[in-house]
């Protein structure tokens, strides 16, 4: 059974690997296709949640994605969640196979508005794919959430006399007698809340992207430090400083930008009180 550490790490990893192909361009588009179908198949507990849905579902994806013809192509979502997951996997393997891949080529056939390439790439793998994306981001949260509340075991505790003072403490395999500052509650939130800020950022316009990839940079460096069995105090306030920095900066963009993804401002103030109470409980 994997655990809540191996579930995080490829939370983090996975989220590089689409956000990597969701921004692709002309130059990168192919590799990107094929980096991020090549993680779904490798890795181990996305490839079983891909092969349950597989195994289950009836469904063509060419029924969703046309062949090519003379028109431009109309993608005919299905009202099924599943049999469209199965048609994106189905075309995304499809494409991986091709040589060469070209996902220029494929995008082109799809009607667009733009005139740079790298735009209609992004604006092709983004309605193409970004639902499987949202699919497997969403399962991987509600299974964390599982296993971090199975992990919420209560604390041993122990019951002591020093010179008529009474309390408790937690036991600890030294023998020593210390308390724990850090709440898992306060991870917890931490976590849920990067669960649901990072996948909005790509939704976000009107901000250029180097600095979406800057605050992305920080918001993973939290996640990865909240997976370390030893997280680092002044890295951790290094992020939480370019998070308030970007929301300093964006503030009314990101309030108007991802509102329809569910995200707002108090999310992301919500997000930095609760990083300031996880650094302060720090060592």
């Amino acid at each position: 059974m994997i655990t809540l550490r191996e579930l995080r790490t490829i939370s983090l990893e996975f989220r590089r690997v689409s956000s990597n192909f969701l921004n692709c361009d002309d130059d990168t588009a192919d590799v990107a296709l094929i980096r991020f179908y090549s993680y779904l198949t490798k890795t181990e507990w996305i490839q079983d949640l891909i092969s349950d849905i597989l195994t289950t579902t009836e469904f063509d994806f060419r029924d969703c994605f046309p062949e090519h013809s003379d028109d431009w192509f109309e993608a005919s979502i299905p009202v099924d969640e599943k049999q469209h997951f199965k048609a994106q996997f189905d075309y995304l393997s499809f494409l991986a196979g091709r040589t060469p891949v070209n996902v220029l080529g494929e995008a082109m056939h799809y009607y667009h508005s733009a005139k740079k390439f790298s735009e209609i790439i992004q604006s092709f793998v983004c309605n193409t794919f970004k639902p499987m994306i949202d699919y497997i981001n969403d399962a991987i949260s509600m299974e964390m959430i599982v296993l971090e509340a199975e992990t919420k075991l209560p604390v041993p505790t122990v019951y002591q006399t020093i010179e008529n003072n009474y309390g408790t403490a937690n036991a600890q395999g030294t023998g020593n007698i210390t308390s724990s500052n850090i709440s898992t509650s306060t991870v917890s939130d931490i976590t849920d809340l990067l669960a649901k800020i990072l996948p909005s950022l790509d939704l976000l316009s009107d901000v250029p992207q180097d600095e979406i990839d800057n605050v992305k940079d920080d918001l993973e460096s939290v996640e990865e430090q909240l997976t370390s069995a030893a997280p680092k105090k002044k890295r951790l306030q290094k992020a939480v400083d370019g998070i308030k920095k970007f929301l300093s900066d964006f503030s009314m963009k990101v309030a108007v930008s991802v509102a329809a993804g569910a995200v707002t401002s108090a999310d992301w103030f919500m997000l930095i009180q609760k990083l300031e109470e996880y650094i302060s409980s720090i060592g």
